[in-house]
């Protein structure tokens, strides 16, 4: 019998003060109050982002494809306008006047990617500083899977750690939509307010595959990261307006003709010319 377990991890519930100096991300690092971390890109210049001694010989990077970038895009954006049309039962979830639809980043994958080939994966951990030129706060959630098989199949692993993030929707009170804050140790919704958080307008994922023996048996994982452009959490702020789907599009976006709730223009993932490697910093 194959054993299985999943596992998630979210960014939540800090400020974060950050300064760019070029866009190279050794000259992007980020300020937190009383320390600044250099760029994970940066800090994994001497691996160009490659595996970590710790990821052994399994390790492989699973290169997504456009198809399940736009099936990851999709659901996010499908949840997204579940919860701004007030179509969300669980906490009895108001509608949002200004949630953003959005499109998906090669660059936000890109830093993704990177940490995700250090293979923390149990326990999760997350790193300091994922920003980019255009964004100062760069949000992120983590899965990961365990499994007693190698095989693992990674579009159903994605859609089911996408949904445990999502579904911290079921403790999530309508009143907290308000004002984000620290709710607790016992209270894990950080996930999901990244998920719906209304600025955010990009998404990036990734996955890397690797293997760990305990007790003389193989177990077989994947690392889920995705980063958020820009990203939510931010204590004291509210999660969205809360109001008519899409009344209150803010930076002069116009309601999403494909999705009722949402604010801006949705784009399909196609090739870009622009690849992100590490050679190029």
């Amino acid at each position: 019998m194959t054993l299985k377990s999943l596992v998630v991890l979210s960014v939540i519930l800090f400020i974060v003060s950050v300064k760019c100096i070029q866009n190279k991300y050794c000259q992007l690092s980020c300020d937190f109050v009383v320390t600044t971390f250099s760029h994970t890109v940066c800090d994994r210049n001497n691996e160009k982002c490659g595996p970590h001694e710790v990821c052994g010989p399994d390790f492989k990077i699973i290169q997504l494809s456009d198809d399940q970038r736009q099936n990851i895009l999709d659901l996010h954006n499908d949840l997204r306008n579940q919860v701004a049309t007030g179509n969300e039962t669980r906490g009895d979830q108001p509608p949002a006047a200004n949630m953003n639809v959005l499109t998906y980043s090669r660059e936000l994958e890109f830093i993704a990617q990177c940490w995700a080939n250090t293979c923390n994966g149990n326990p999760l951990i997350h790193d300091h500083c994922r920003r980019t030129a255009e964004y100062e706060h760069v949000g992120q959630n983590l899965g990961f899977i365990n499994s007693s098989a190698p095989d693992i199949d990674v579009d159903k692993s994605m859609n089911e750690l996408t949904m445990l993030w999502y579904d911290e929707v079921a403790i999530f009170e309508s009143d907290w939509v308000n004002e984000t804050m620290d709710r607790g140790p016992d209270v894990k919704v950080g996930h999901y307010t990244q998920m719906i958080w209304a600025d955010t307008s990009e998404i990036g994922c990734a996955v890397s595959y690797y293997s760990s023996d305990t007790n003389n048996e193989t177990w077989y994982h994947i690392v889920y990261v995705c980063n958020y452009g820009p990203g939510g959490n931010y204590l004291g702020l509210p999660v969205y307006e809360i109001g008519e789907p899409s009344s209150a599009c803010g930076g002069g976006l116009e309601p999403s003709e494909d999705y009722e709730g949402l604010c801006g223009k949705s784009m399909k993932v196609e090739e870009e010319d622009t690849k992100f490697d590490i050679f190029d910093f």
